[in-house]
């Protein structure tokens, strides 16, 4: 990984699967989702299987939403109508609302990527921090509340509130402009190769790539504007 510049002054960050255990969460939330609703008595899926497939179904609304295909009512609630039809589950007897009851029980559930705490601690020593977040405002900011990881932080910019998304370079030109710096005055971590690394570097930000485990052979190393690969956070935290 390269070492930041000493021109550094902000570090802005992912918030979904590089600080807060977007996965972790979810799963936790969606599974709650079908015993509450006894969806086994409607559907031959078992919770693993409804998992798996509202998470393929959720994946392709976000792509959609992101390209602006989609508005965010539509996503929030066509993810789990498709979900329960996919599933079988006839329309009288599919919950009605299980979109919101989602957006009331996952924010606030506090599972963190490791380390995820002690980097921020780290960070905040030296820079100021700004959290660059494709999702919904008061999702995101309950998520950074009721986590701690909202002391840590000077500004969110979310998707919703701008009315834009990553990986659109105006959304990073925003994020600098709201920081009141040059795009050599920050650096950048996200975990989604596109929309984070690809969007940041396509902003003229060093942006660096949380692996998560992910794999990907054709990394650009002769890029000037590709940090490298974090595997660990506090490595991050300590350039």
């Amino acid at each position: 990984m390269r070492a930041f510049s000493e021109a550094v002054k902000w570090v802005f960050l992912d918030l979904d699967n590089t600080l807060w255990d977007f996965d972790a969460n979810a799963e936790e939330a969606i599974k709650e989702l079908y015993h509450r609703h006894e969806l086994h008595l409607h559907s031959d899926f078992h919770v693993d299987q409804f998992l798996s497939l509202y998470k393929d179904v959720n994946a392709a609304y976000w792509l959609r939403y992101e390209k602006g295909e989609v508005t965010k009512e539509v996503l929030r609630t066509a993810r789990f109508t498709d979900t329960f039809n996919a599933m079988g589950v006839a329309a009288a007897l599919q919950p009605e609302n299980v979109w919101q009851e989602y957006l009331d029980i996952c924010p606030i559930m506090t599972r963190m990527m490791p380390g995820a705490l002690d980097c921020l601690t780290e960070l905040k020593k030296k820079y100021r921090i700004a959290l660059l977040t494709n999702g919904f405002e008061r999702t995101q900011q309950t998520k950074i509340s009721v986590s701690g990881i909202g002391a840590f932080v000077d500004f969110m910019m979310t998707s919703e509130s701008v009315g834009m998304a990553k990986p659109d370079s105006r959304f990073f030109a925003l994020a600098l402009e709201t920081a009141g710096c040059s795009a050599e005055e920050a650096v950048y971590l996200g975990d989604t190769w596109h929309t984070d690394v690809e969007g940041g570097m396509g902003a003229g930000i060093v942006s660096y790539w949380y692996r998560r485990g992910q794999d990907r052979r054709d990394l650009p190393l002769d890029d000037p504007n590709f940090g490298g690969v974090v595997e660990d956070l506090m490595d991050f935290a300590r350039l």
